[in-house]
């Protein structure tokens, strides 16, 4: 009786490991597809559930703690670049989150096979239009990563998206288009339909 109950706990845990193989994750290098996109959301989007359908790597963080999704951005980088050296990486952000990705593509110009694409960029430099929401006086209290505005990113390619009528990227738009017009959503959210050395600021 007690060959037979460890045959069947052999047995079925046989079946069982065999099952998680089949189901679970599969290993990382799988993923090494050579173009490899991390998509963050703004200010309350703490999944960045705006870039799920496309991206392949969202930036899960605490939107009330900007250094929380820098970090996690930089952690999520580094470790994809160090298992897939060769994968070109795309970072894209929207709002609160595309103030995230200048603010690491700053601190980071010299990064080679990877590109950035803003959408709607508070910490967007001014022309044309006014700059973004971090221009704003007092927005020095925010702090880093988000305060102030500039475009010094380097060499790295980054492809700043701002719509005339968006106040977050714009502060001479005013309120309206932001609350009323939909401005802010109006932005195309599919990575892969940018380019991957596009740069330089499309104003509409």
């Amino acid at each position: 009786m007690r060959r037979a109950t460890a045959l069947f706990a052999a047995l079925l845990l046989a079946i069982i490991l065999s099952f998680t193989n089949e189901m679970g994750p599969k290993a990382h290098a799988d993923n090494c597809i050579g173009d490899w996109a991390i998509g963050i959301g703004g200010l309350g989007d703490n999944t960045s559930s705006v870039f799920i359908p496309y991206v392949d790597q969202p930036v899960g963080y605490n939107s009330l703690d900007p250094m929380s999704g820098l970090n996690e951005l930089d952690r999520l980088f580094w470790l994809h670049r160090s298992e897939c050296p060769d994968d070109h990486i795309r970072l894209i952000g929207h709002s609160e989150g595309a103030g995230i990705v200048h603010a690491w593509v700053t601190a980071h110009q010299n990064v080679g096979n990877a590109n950035a694409i803003l959408l709607s960029d508070p910490k967007r430099a001014p022309g044309p239009g006014w700059g973004g929401l971090s221009s704003s006086p007092g927005s020095g209290i925010v702090g880093y990563p988000l305060a102030g505005v500039d475009d010094w990113f380097g060499d790295f390619p980054v492809l700043t998206v701002c719509n005339h009528d968006d106040q977050i990227c714009d502060t001479s738009a005013g309120w309206w288009g932001y609350l009323f017009g939909g401005a802010h959503g109006r932005y195309d959210f599919n990575v892969w339909d940018y380019g991957d050395r596009d740069s330089g600021i499309w104003y509409r």
